[in-house]
């Protein structure tokens, strides 16, 4: 079977990921940093999946109606199961919510199981992480979503690169 590695993401624009650069470098040292150009927040996690599958999941996705929204990344945050660092939101928006619950219901009806039933919205800033024993003030990262994409996950001898199939605006007409 061929199969891709495959996420949905929300992309940063660039003042977003000029700030989320600014508050990493505060953490040099604390583990292996994310290269900016990955910085994301993952909607959904889709795993290894056929290409039949991905076509599935396309279609569908253009079928999920939402409005624009905003979430602010104001809290760090860490994962001590596989060490990342992170920051995200306090409150979880509610249309990230409802988005979110569409999307996993999109991608079930299309025979992909193993999902994550929790959702923990984050932009990963370091992996292998001590856990920062330092804590600073920084400005709360303000974040609109007006479209959500599907990316491919391909390692290379440098790491991770990720590569945008295609994207899906946050209200179809429908």
């Amino acid at each position: 079977m061929n199969a891709r590695r495959l996420f949905l993401a929300f992309w940063p624009n660039e003042q977003q990921l000029e700030k989320l650069h600014e508050l990493q470098c505060e953490y040099v040292g604390w583990g292996r940093e994310v290269i900016p150009e990955n910085f994301h927040v993952t909607l959904l996690f889709l795993g290894n999946i056929s290409y039949d599958m991905t076509d599935c999941v396309v279609q569908n996705l253009q079928d999920i109606s939402t409005q624009p929204f905003s979430m602010k990344l104001d809290r760090f945050g860490y994962f001590d199961k596989t060490k990342i660092f992170w920051v995200g939101p306090t409150s979880v928006p509610s249309e990230l919510e409802s988005l979110y619950k569409s999307v996993r219901n999109c991608a079930q009806s299309c025979g992909i199981s193993k999902l994550s039933k929790r959702y923990v919205p984050h932009v990963s800033l370091l992996r292998k992480s001590q856990i920062p024993t330092s804590n600073p003030d920084f400005a709360a990262i303000e974040w609109q979503v007006d479209k959500f994409h599907l990316v491919e996950s391909r390692l290379d001898k440098e790491g991770a690169r990720y590569y945008t199939l295609d994207s899906f605006p946050s209200v179809n007409h429908v």
